[in-house]
């Protein structure tokens, strides 16, 4: 395997509910490996309602402004705001939800490993970008494709 470089201006823009998403680094490009989202959140706007992954691990890096992160454990739901800076790590299987209750907007680095969540990105975004807003019910479907659940 060699060194793989993938300027800026290569990175893939898509669309999202809320935001948007960047794709600096995916599967291609790692070798299944990992994955380097980049989330841009509105004021107010939901990233993600809680979930668990069953296929990767998700770990974030606060870029900008905050993040009120959900952790779901033992049936029992707790929040942490994380502002530019903070780092969270979630394990495969833990429940989590992110969002941005702030008055600014909040961005955030996302590395998934192994790579493959990206693909979800792109299928949201792809909904968006035809005018589509999904349901609740509609995500979940699409996220089940991906090994990840509600909590």
């Amino acid at each position: 395997m060699s060194v793989f470089v993938k300027q800026d201006w290569d990175a893939e823009d898509l669309p999202a509910i809320g935001g948007n998403y960047r794709i600096r680094l995916s599967g291609a490009d790692t070798g299944g490996r990992l994955a380097i989202v980049e989330q841009w959140l509105a004021p107010g706007a939901l990233g993600a309602a809680p979930h668990v992954h069953h296929g990767h691990e998700e770990d974030f890096v606060v870029l900008d402004g905050e993040i009120t992160f959900d952790v779901v454990q033992d049936g029992k739901r707790s929040s942490e705001v994380v502002g530019a800076g903070g780092s969270v790590a979630v394990p495969r299987g833990a429940g989590h939800g992110f969002r941005n209750e702030g008055s600014t907007a909040a961005r955030c680095l996302v590395v998934f490993t192994p790579a493959g969540y990206e693909d979800y990105f792109r299928e949201v975004s792809r909904l968006v970008a035809n005018g589509h807003q999904p349901s609740n019910e509609e995500l979940n479907e699409l996220r089940a494709q991906f090994r990840t659940e509600p909590v």
